[in-house]
């Protein structure tokens, strides 16, 4: 039976697992530190012949092009048709990260999601957001089609989104979107405001230990987080819902003011528009290694 090497490349971790043509289930799964690999194509093609890998399917953070993904935040770029010649492989994959959540979806359990905001579903189409070491997101519309976006590089919001955090003059510190809602900035505007540079994990720390100035960046994140989605699903009339991933985002959605999310989100939205928010539900997608289980999922349809 053929074997699958399905890998996702982050910001900063790379996760792998292998699986068996025709399963859905991963096998071997491991998240090693990107800086810790100093030969990318290398590390790949070790694991494709220690294991007698037959095909491969890689997620990458950044747009796809003509086959090739250069990665937003690393030096890094990877070529499907390159891959596939030079390592023998009978199939190459090459997936935006938030393409392959969205295929993620096609088998995702109520009990793997956790609701923020009910709803009334009214269409097919989803709309996938992640504040991560950047800002990814995605669309998947009615009948399964998965369309990768990089709203997080765009800046029409930033200024705005920046008041959130008690930051009323624009500043080159902040330029686009996953400058002001990401994991990295929480980080970035937590140091703006005290001079001390901590991660986005201990920023969340001490908002819950009390520290007012943690309490000022993550409420104004919360904001910040509900009026994007809340544009976003307007652009995409995401009738079946909003969905926030990543590892950082579940830890933070379980701490921040619920009801502070809801209000930002339905904000300056009047009439039907008030109304077709009002239907969205919105979830937390409390599943590990989505990424990898999309992969397989993309392999399967695709085959």
């Amino acid at each position: 039976m053929s074997k699958i090497l399905l890998i996702d490349i982050g910001g900063t971790n790379i996760r792998y697992a292998l699986a068996e043509d025709g399963s859905n289930y991963l096998d071997s799964t491991k998240k090693i530190p990107l800086d810790t690999i100093d030969n990318f194509h290398a590390f790949i093609s070790n694991i494709v012949s220690s294991k007698n890998i037959d095909n491969l399917v890689i997620s990458a953070a950044g747009p796809k092009i003509n086959g090739n993904i250069t990665m937003t935040n690393r030096d890094l770029s990877v070529n499907e048709q390159e891959l596939k010649d030079k390592l023998g492989l009978k199939s190459c994959s090459l997936l935006n990260d938030w393409e392959s959540i969205g295929y993620s979806l096609s088998d995702i359990k109520e009990t793997e999601i956790g609701l923020i905001k009910n709803g009334n579903p009214f269409n097919g189409n989803t709309f996938f957001i992640g504040p991560g070491t950047g800002l990814g997101a995605a669309f998947k519309m009615e009948g399964g089609v998965v369309v990768p976006t990089e709203i997080g590089n765009t800046t029409g919001l930033t200024n705005s989104l920046l008041l959130n955090y008690g930051i009323e003059k624009p500043t080159t510190n902040f330029v686009t979107l996953e400058d002001v809602v990401s994991g990295s900035a929480i980080s970035k505007i937590y140091e703006y405001k005290t001079s001390e540079k901590i991660s986005s994990e201990n920023v969340v720390k001490l908002f819950r230990e009390g520290d007012k100035t943690a309490k000022l960046v993550i409420d104004g994140f919360t904001k910040s987080l509900a009026e994007v989605i809340s544009d976003m699903a307007l652009n995409f009339i995401s009738g079946n819902g909003v969905y926030i991933a990543g590892s950082l985002m579940r830890t933070i959605v379980e701490l921040m003011d619920k009801d502070l999310f809801v209000r930002n989100f339905m904000s300056n939205k009047k009439g039907i528009h008030k109304d077709l928010l009002e239907m969205i539900p919105i979830g937390m997608i409390n599943r590990e290694h989505a990424c990898l289980l999309g992969n397989l999922n993309y392999y399967n349809l695709h085959k």
